[in-house]
């Protein structure tokens, strides 16, 4: 992996840009002309995001969101840190209208994303909900996810969308697929077509494309790492996902400095064929009934592309939220979340010899030595890994370690500082 700061020139228009490259057929693209907005490069001129910090009140049509913010006078995107194991990318942001007004005031956001060589990335929502000053305006929903698909100049979503558009499941294989274009004149929420979901423990959104990996997005029903309130449509404790209606596609956004414009824009075919556009599939919010998270409240993602399909967006997904049983020679200090780690304290001098005992493969784990220093050599039941298979770096005072492995059965590492 590397990652680093250009000029972008795309869609005829020319911005400041920072850059994760994978190695693999995507990567990551936060790009001035989007507002600094996390993207997945998909190719070909499709990119896909997973959205933003977003709140609207009833009282006015304006949508508050950083993609308003055309001259980016709020948002600002850096690297935190470079290597091979891992980048991470901080991005900050207010929610304005198109005229600069900040919802309440100060209503804003920061997202980190911590970016790994499998091209597989955790995102990391921090919302600030406003309470400098009122304005008048009660919110009407707060949203924190959805997905979306942005097509160049000439490209329809027709032409790379599967007929089977988008899928939802979980980790036990439960499925709601919707076909695209969506047969729904209005916005639809997924619980009233799928009750069941309410129930699920978690959630795997897919967007099914041709001739492109196909973009994913996973997260918990577990208010401690995704913070939601009831369901406005059902009233149920899960988050509320709503489905978009036919075959949305608006022209606002992104790579168009244009603020003449309230609310959504949609494309006419004159704009489909000369810029930039975006198509909605489903969107997820903390609610969308007036209730407003606490400040600040964090949501984390699991987010990235695949090649091999949903079952290999399930298994991501497995890994990241099903922790295995873990016995070490020194303390384990947790799993983490937001970093996708297994963590370690290891003061005293010697290897670290672990044992982890998987519910689910653990695809491609993460370590984090607090206390720690590359370089390091590791070994996986008995076998000394080279240097292909596993990437170290230092992170301030530890060492994350990226291992190249799919562990199914109980399996033992050593980590032996080199």
């Amino acid at each position: 992996m590397n990652a680093g700061r250009k000029k972008l020139s795309l869609w005829g228009t020319e911005g400041d840009a920072v850059i994760v490259e994978t190695g693999r057929p995507w990567r990551l693209v936060l790009w001035e002309k989007a507002q600094f907005v996390p993207c997945w490069d998909l190719g070909g001129d499709v990119w896909f995001t997973p959205e933003w910090f977003e709140t609207s009140s009833p009282e006015d049509p304006h949508c508050y969101e950083v993609i308003m913010d055309k001259a980016c006078r709020y948002s600002e995107a850096s690297i935190t840190e470079s290597g091979p194991a891992r980048v991470t990318v901080h991005w900050k942001n207010a929610l304005c209208d198109s005229l600069y007004r900040i919802f309440h005031g100060n209503t804003r956001s920061e997202e980190y994303y911590r970016v790994f060589p499998d091209g597989i990335a955790v995102r990391q929502l921090v919302g600030w909900p406003g309470d400098e000053r009122p304005d008048g305006l009660n919110p009407g929903i707060w949203e924190v996810q959805e997905f979306i698909l942005i097509n160049g100049p000439g490209v329809r979503p027709q032409d790379c969308v599967e007929p089977i558009g988008f899928t939802l499941t979980n980790l036990a294989g439960d499925t709601l697929d919707l076909q695209w274009p969506h047969p729904f004149e209005e916005g639809q929420a997924l619980c009233k077509l799928k009750p069941e979901i309410a129930d699920w423990s978690e959630y795997i959104g897919l967007v099914h494309l041709r001739d492109h990996p196909s973009p994913f997005v996973a997260f918990p029903r577990n208010p401690l790492l995704f913070p939601f309130a009831d369901c406005h449509a059902c009233g149920r404790p899960h988050p509320q996902m709503n489905a978009f209606a036919g075959a949305s596609n608006y022209s606002h956004w992104p790579a168009n400095d244009s603020t003449e414009f309230v609310g959504w824009t949609l494309a006419t075919e004159e704009e489909v064929q000369n810029q930039a556009t975006h198509t909605s599939f489903v969107n997820c919010g903390y609610h969308y009934g007036g209730k407003t998270p606490p400040r600040p409240s964090s949501w984390l993602f699991l987010t990235g592309a695949v090649t091999e399909g949903i079952e290999k967006a399930r298994s991501l997904a497995g890994s990241w939220l099903s922790v295995a049983r873990v016995d070490s020679s020194h303390p384990f200090e947790g799993y983490s979340y937001s970093q996708r780690a297994y963590c370690f304290r290891v003061r005293k001098p010697g290897p670290l010899k672990v044992r982890l005992t998987p519910t689910r493969p653990i695809v491609n784990p993460v370590l984090r030595l607090y206390f720690g220093r590359p370089p390091v050599k590791v070994v996986c039941n008995g076998e000394e890994l080279s240097d292909s298979d596993f990437r170290a770096q230092a992170v301030g005072d530890d060492v994350v370690i990226w291992i190249d492995r799919v562990l199914k059965d109980e399996t033992a590492l050593e980590i032996i500082p080199a």
